[in-house]
């Protein structure tokens, strides 16, 4: 973890706020220098280029997501409904800071970035997920019908929707205007179309 107090964090920090709100290949490091009031030598010292530095932001944005996911999974003081909840809104609150064109931009011009994205993805949508339907399931929250693993799957789909835009340019133009703008928000919107048809609503 990255203390904010230091060079190396504060760059960091930096790219990716501009990163995330003006995208990858559009942001140089003279501009991220210039950002930060210091020259392009010192940011090398610390990065050998703008790709590893794109790296290790998503990498520690991936982690930090995790981390928090996993607290929350293990804390045996939520009930499963409010769990559930804590976990989706705190994960579409961190895909809200994404700028929707910024994972379009990686997947083309940061290859490296783009397969590290979607390993975190894949963690997410069939690791931590599918243990979150286990609980559930366990403690009868959802039906003994649901097909868990279909489930996943959709989670998974929604996940693909958010970081993958070249599955949403296959959905008619119509339908895309009524589609929220912000990632966060189709996340959410997707996750509680899920959830409302496999939770139980005698619990």
């Amino acid at each position: 973890m990255e203390t904010m107090d230091t060079p190396r964090a504060r760059i960091i920090e930096a790219a990716k706020n501009m990163f995330f709100t003006q995208g990858y290949s559009t942001v140089l490091m003279s501009d991220l220098a210039k950002r930060l009031g210091m020259s392009k030598k010192t940011l090398y010292q610390y990065f050998s280029g703008k790709e590893e530095l794109l790296n290790v932001i998503i990498r520690q944005y991936g982690q930090e997501i995790q981390r928090e996911v996993e607290r929350m999974l293990v804390d045996d003081n939520l009930p499963f409904p409010e769990k559930a909840s804590r976990i989706f809104s705190f994960v579409g609150t961190k895909l809200h800071y994404i700028n929707p064109e910024f994972v379009l931009d990686i997947k083309r011009h940061a290859p490296s970035a783009w397969q590290q994205l979607q390993k975190h993805k894949t963690e997410a949508a069939f690791l931590r997920f599918n243990t979150l339907l286990d609980e559930g399931y366990r403690k009868g929250y959802i039906r003994e019908h649901v097909n868990r693993t279909m489930a996943v799957l959709l989670y998974a789909s929604a996940l693909e929707t958010i970081l993958n835009p070249d599955f949403t340019e296959q959905v008619p133009q119509k339908l895309m205007q009524e589609l929220p703008k912000a990632p966060g928000e189709v996340f959410e919107g997707l996750v509680k179309i899920i959830f409302n048809g496999i939770l139980d609503g005698t619990k």
